[in-house]
């Protein structure tokens, strides 16, 4: 299996996934920093500031998510099963049902699609390696998800309103760029479109 799976083409247009080795996570440099806190954004770490101010700055949502705690090194692009219970960021347990979108690895969900990350695959102090998303979602699947969790976020209210798949391969790039330039030591070592 490759990197990256969709088992809903439907629901997920485009996913784009880069695995980098060699990063810090690190006190975002200033000029960071402070045009988040510009945009009302609370600074967390560089590679989670990253994925905010680029989707700031180009309106994609992204990613990052631990790589050592996916399951085989993979993302699979599926619906949950129903009834799957899944802790968000926000440390909130959330039912789950087939109409829900997620992010999986090889073994469990790591993500709700286009609305939030989980606790399980999060960046922490210690991560040396990502796996970055940037993909695209249906718009209506994303609405429905994030009124039935009652969950909205900044991401959820970009997909909620539709987004260029093209958008996704330029908001990658960029967020790759500024990792490597602010990350001295980190290389890309697969990725997968």
């Amino acid at each position: 299996p490759g990197l990256v799976t969709i088992e809903d083409p439907d629901l997920c247009a485009r996913y784009i996934g880069v695995v980098i080795d060699g990063v810090a996570v690190e006190p975002s440099p200033a000029w960071i920093a402070d045009r988040l806190k510009l945009a009302g954004v609370r600074p967390i770490n560089n590679l989670v500031d990253v994925t905010n101010f680029v989707m700031l700055e180009l309106g994609q949502p992204l990613h990052a998510f631990d790589l050592r705690n996916l399951a085989g090194e993979r993302i699979i692009v599926r619906r949950a099963a129903d009834g799957e219970v899944f802790e968000t960021l926000d440390h909130t347990q959330r039912t789950l049902s087939r109409d829900t979108l997620v992010i999986a690895d090889a073994e469990r969900s790591v993500g709700i699609a286009g609305v939030m990350g989980g606790v399980n695959s999060e960046v922490a102090d210690d991560t040396s390696s990502i796996l970055l998303e940037s993909a695209n979602f249906n718009m209506t699947s994303i609405r429905h998800t994030s009124r039935a969790l009652k969950l909205r976020t900044d991401a959820s209210a970009r997909f909620e309103r539709g987004l260029d798949p093209n958008l996704a391969q330029d908001a990658v790039l960029r967020a790759v760029k500024i990792i490597l330039d602010i990350c001295p030591g980190a290389t890309i070592r697969a990725a997968e479109d």
